[in-house]
């Protein structure tokens, strides 16, 4: 990847991770900023647009995080399935931890059914995601993509899942998946090798 397709990718991801921010104001905050005056509406939506932006940063470091841990994964585990095989276990692995940990820390005369629906949403998005990633590559690109998509984004997740608050859980997912979908969508047209 050449230099100026990755100056690229960070901007236009940097821009719709703010664009997530921003929706993310309009889903949640809304009537806070509409009271007051024009100005209080644009200087709350430039915070929520930085916001956005500061949650990109983060998934670009967890983009890059796992490309270096697949490129040494790669080279670590012999045979390409039996790395294939660890990002399965991976991925039910955290789904699981997703659930029983929040259930542990927030439980309390609860339902334990309430702790699925964030890991079966993020569930959801990566397979659509990776169904998307197959269609334009090869079938090769599931398993990646899901574990990306999943495992990936659910780490970057974690400073919002330590709250047992839904709107913080989804203030902060959706300039997330705005940037991780973006940036796995992009990654075969900026590698590849131009003849």
């Amino acid at each position: 990847m050449s230099l100026r397709k990755y100056g690229w990718l960070f901007i236009t991801t940097l821009l719709l991770g703010g664009l997530g921010g921003i929706l993310v104001a309009l889903i949640f905050d809304l009537d806070k900023l509409l009271v007051g005056s024009t100005g209080n509406f644009f200087v709350g939506l430039f915070m929520y647009l930085l916001y956005g932006m500061t949650i990109s940063i983060v998934a670009q470091m967890g983009f890059f995080a796992y490309m270096t841990i697949n490129y040494f994964a790669k080279t670590i585990f012999k045979t390409a399935s039996l790395w294939k095989s660890v990002q399965v276990f991976l991925i039910l692995f955290v789904f699981f931890d997703m659930i029983y940990l929040r259930y542990t820390s927030f439980g309390e005369g609860k339902g334990f059914g309430t702790y699925f629906i964030e890991p079966t949403l993020l569930l959801i998005v990566a397979i659509v995601t990776a169904y998307g990633k197959v269609n334009l590559t090869n079938k090769s690109a599931w398993i990646p993509t899901m574990f990306f998509m999943f495992v990936v984004t659910a780490l970057e997740w974690i400073p919002a899942l330590k709250e047992d608050n839904v709107r913080a859980t989804l203030s902060m997912l959706v300039p997330l998946l705005f940037c991780n979908v973006w940036q796995v969508m992009q990654l075969h047209r900026l590698v590849k090798r131009e003849s």
